[in-house]
């Protein structure tokens, strides 16, 4: 767990770095063409890199700080007292004492469709989303199953990457299929699926809740495109293997 943790956050850094260069090269190139016009390429080089580096260590601090309350604002999410909604907040509390987690934040989308994501920057910052359509349509066993996926992807830190590559790749730079994998991982899902069966040991209850969410379909209003890799049914997503590789557990 402790090696997974590092990379995950070794990739978010990389994310990072990655933004602070393009912003510094950017600020270079507009720096030469002024100081070109200015009579001074090189003073006018060294400006522009200067000046990118501040703006993109701003952008890069707001992405690392703030991309969780951005993906919760875009996504809808209203955080939820234990007043509001006991069983979840009984659940989430029975799941986190066996896994050694922290509480995390806890939000409802009001969608009638079922789905959950994770957001935030590890195990000590972090908020797990379900929709309405998760809480009126899913059993106990169901729901735990559920919510035991998205605090595996907490406890693996596999929240901070993708979280990152919601604002990152989502607004500030241009994404592709290929950098979000290597930003997130291509088996992010079903590890966390297989972390969930052996917090749950029961396997079944997390492959009811995949046959639920693959029924409604992934309709979500929740579901931004930059957003949509964070969700437990995305878009794009086909459950059919996930569910076929749980069943053989």
């Amino acid at each position: 767990m402790p090696h997974r943790l590092a990379a995950n956050r070794s990739r978010a850094l990389s994310l990072v770095a990655a933004l602070v260069a393009l912003v510094v090269v950017g600020g270079a190139l507009v720096g030469l063409v002024v100081g070109a016009v200015a009579g001074s390429i090189a003073g006018g080089l060294a400006v522009g890199a200067l000046a990118g580096l501040l703006v993109g260590g701003v952008l890069a601090a707001v992405a690392w700080w703030r991309s969780e309350d951005v993906v919760l604002s875009l996504s809808g999410a209203r955080l939820v007292g234990r007043d509001e909604q006991p069983r979840l907040h009984n659940l989430v509390d029975g799941l986190c004492a066996t896994a050694g987690l922290p509480m995390p934040r806890l939000y409802v989308v009001d969608d009638p469709t079922a789905n959950s994501c994770s957001v935030g920057r590890g195990p000590d910052h972090a908020a797990v989303v379900v929709t309405t359509g998760a809480l009126d349509r899913l059993g106990r066993v169901e729901l735990e199953g559920l919510v035991a996926h998205e605090l595996s992807h907490v406890r693996t830190g596999d929240v901070l990457p993708a979280t990152l590559a919601a604002t990152v790749l989502g607004f500030l730079l241009p994404a592709t299929g290929a950098a979000l994998r290597a930003v997130v991982g291509d088996d992010r899902e079903r590890q966390a699926d297989a972390g969930a069966v052996a917090l749950t040991r029961y396997p079944p209850g997390l492959v009811d809740a995949l046959e639920k969410l693959r029924a409604d379909g992934a309709s979500t209003a929740a579901i931004r495109r930059a957003t949509a890799h964070l969700w437990a049914e995305a878009p794009d997503s086909d459950l059919g293997e996930r569910i076929a590789a749980l069943r053989e557990l």
